[in-house]
């Protein structure tokens, strides 16, 4: 946990529990959603480097009027759409627990209206 968090935190009377399930919660989701997102990331670089630098690869035809290029570009589509559903599940069953709980051990009961 960053220094600056727990002295703000302490400075605040938090007890322990709450700076380690925030420690906790911080820590599940660096673990998941770095490497993920450097694989998607990546997969861009992949093919926007190849249409720039490879067009004859990029423009062999698959089937069709479906070539490499467009292929690729289908194929970014489908993982950035497959990554934003795992997330959401992820998040929901994942970290939406520890939050509560981080939640709880705070006191916050809500928006008061």
């Amino acid at each position: 946990m960053p220094q600056d968090l727990r002295e703000g935190l302490e400075q605040w009377g938090s007890p322990p529990e709450v700076m380690e399930s925030l420690a906790q919660l911080r820590a599940e989701r660096r673990s998941r959603i770095f490497p993920v997102a450097a694989a998607v990331i990546g997969l861009y670089l992949l093919n926007a480097l190849l249409a720039s630098m490879a067009t004859d690869v990029m423009a062999i035809r698959l089937v069709g009027h479906l070539n490499v290029g467009l292929g690729l570009a289908l194929l970014q589509c489908g993982t950035t759409l497959a990554v934003c559903r795992w997330y959401a599940r992820y998040a929901r069953t994942s970290l939406d627990p520890l939050v509560e709980r981080s939640r709880a051990a705070l006191g916050y009961r809500g928006e008061e209206k």
